[in-house]
This record gives structure tokens, sequence and C-alpha cells, in this order.
């Protein structure tokens, strides 16, 4: 079994090997914030990973689109505002929300 350092430096080599367009599209909002919604998704069972490096989910832009795709059709609007600082957007109607309106939004529709 690898340890944590040897998968870390796994998934670092891969992404050394995206090109700076690419990198551009996998982060949108805060990763970590995009990553926990697609997990969240996940739960309700709505398929948003289709890719993983040695076992870990990863978002690149198609899960991306997934993800945007299953807020909407859930009525919530995401507006990820790229790069890893600034967090996420999100909105019912139009309406700036909290994250956590956002979920309670869409958890009241399972």
């Amino acid at each position: 079994m690898s340890t944590r350092e040897e998968n870390l430096k796994k998934i670092n080599d891969e992404l050394e090997q995206l090109s700076d367009e690419e990198l551009d599209n996998v982060a949108g909002g805060t990763y970590l914030e995009s990553a926990d919604d697609a997990k969240k998704f996940q739960k309700l069972g709505v398929k948003i990973y289709d890719n993983d490096i040695i076992g870990i989910p990863v978002l690149t832009h198609n899960e991306f689109v997934k993800l945007r795709d299953a807020f909407n059709k859930y009525g919530v609007t995401i507006k990820d505002n790229g790069g890893l600082a600034k967090g996420n957007e999100y909105y019912i109607n139009d309406k700036l929300v909290t994250r956590e309106e956002a979920w309670k939004h869409i958890e009241k529709q399972f």
C-alpha cells in the first residue's frame, strides 16, 4: 500500500503533465469546495466523477461541466470564479445565497 506522501507525489506528477490551459479548466472556485460539492452529489446518487488518479477522484473540465449541470438541474446556478482562493457563488432564482442554503434547496428535492 502506498503512503500518503507517495500518493501525493503521483498526483503532483500527473498534474505537472497538464498544460496551463488544462489546469485553468481544472481549477474553478476553490477546488476543495467544488470537490466537496461533487462528493455531496455522488452521495445523493448523482454521478459527477469519471476520472481518478491512483484511486483519488479528480475534477477535470468534464467533471466541472457535470457539476454545473447538476446544480442547474436542481435549481441552483453556480458561478465558479476560477483560481484556488475565491470561493464559488451560488444562486437560486438569480438571488445570491450561501452554499449551505443552496444545499438545503437541493437536498429538499431528494
